[in-house]
């Protein structure tokens, strides 16, 4: 991995995993309505900046855009969705929410022969399930079973296998449209700003919001930060590295968690969570590739602009293709 890669991986498993504080810090002045509503304008107006800045431009094809709707359904609106349909799935346990998450590499795994795209090679598959069962060491299953079997947990076995899809799928789109990074992660603040705004329907938008300090900083961290910077990052990394490499830095979002409770919070840390971190940490080493920074989406060199177009070129094997609420954590990450 280059210097940026490594840089970038590093920026995103800290950002998400220190999202659960920053939106504890904002619900104190707010709801996680207003929360949700005036996180994602504020990334949406950041990322429509950073488009400016860097002479990207947004698409301008309807049948682009919908394609990035469906990211869009795949990754935000469809776990809300079902919170809303679904009874008494609050979902406020961040240990199993952050199993769910942590899945995402592992499902991808499993999309890839599905998809037909390229199979990633044994150290990948390694890698993974290493880093997979270190996650589990940090947040044991078998501790309260009943706890994994709840509509909550449906929900997040969900959205985690729609997220395994999606990025997958936001490979296609920026490699078939030429898209680069930032553009296709503007186009999700938009989406997410009209979706926040179409929650307001069946929400109820509560008292105004308290503006202390904490909270606007929270919301430029979140907003700025997690929604705009970040994620581009994270969207990069997709397209540079593909699907299952990218994703394994879900797995350092536990740790940074765990470590930030026991900083914050003065939570306690078991040794059964130290030896999970350590896992963790080494099955992503092992999962990253011994040289060579081609990834299994079709991407072969790191391009020298840092957010250069994606090649329209369809790699060999790939088929081309025409309390805080867990809701309120998910979308923020």
């Amino acid at each position: 991995m280059s210097r940026g890669g490594l840089m970038r991986f590093g920026a995103v498993a800290l950002m998400w995993g220190s999202t659960y504080f920053w939106i504890k810090m904002a619900l104190g002045g707010m709801n996680p309505t207003q929360f949700s509503l005036v996180r994602v304008a504020i990334g949406a107006v950041a990322m429509l900046a950073i488009v400016v800045l860097t002479g990207a431009a947004l698409p301008r094809r309807p049948g682009v855009w919908l394609r990035l709707l469906l990211v869009a359904f795949l990754v935000n609106a469809l776990p809300v969705l079902l919170v809303q349909i679904v009874p008494d799935a609050t979902g406020e346990d961040v240990g199993v929410v952050s199993v769910f998450n942590a899945s995402v590499p592992l499902w991808a795994l499993l999309l890839a022969p599905l998809l037909r795209e390229r199979a990633v090679g044994g150290r990948t598959v390694a890698g993974v399930l290493i880093g997979f069962a270190g996650v589990l060491l940090m947040f044991p299953p078998w501790e309260q079973v009943s706890r994994w079997f709840t509509w909550s947990s449906l929900i997040n076995f969900v959205a985690a296998v729609a997220y395994g899809y999606a990025l997958f799928y936001m490979v296609r789109v920026m490699r078939e449209e030429n898209m680069r990074p930032v553009v296709l992660s503007a186009t999700q603040a938009l989406f997410g700003v009209a979706w926040a705004a179409l929650t307001l329907t069946w929400q109820d938008w509560g008292p105004a919001p308290t503006w202390s300090s904490e909270v606007l900083i929270a919301l430029a961290v979140l907003g700025i930060l997690n929604t705009a910077v970040v994620f581009t990052f994270f969207v990069r990394m997709v397209r540079d590295d593909g699907p299952v490499l990218s994703s394994t830095v879900l797995y350092l979002v536990p740790v940074v968690l765990l470590l930030g409770s026991v900083w914050l919070e003065d939570a306690p840390l078991t040794a059964l969570q130290v030896v999970g971190m350590v896992v963790a940490a080494v099955g992503v080493l092992v999962a990253r590739p011994a040289a060579g920074p081609a990834g299994p989406a079709g991407v072969d060199a790191e391009p020298a602009d840092p957010d250069a177009p994606a090649r329209p070129v369809t790699p060999a094997g790939s088929r081309p293709s025409g309390s805080v609420s867990r809701a309120a954590h998910r979308r923020a990450i």
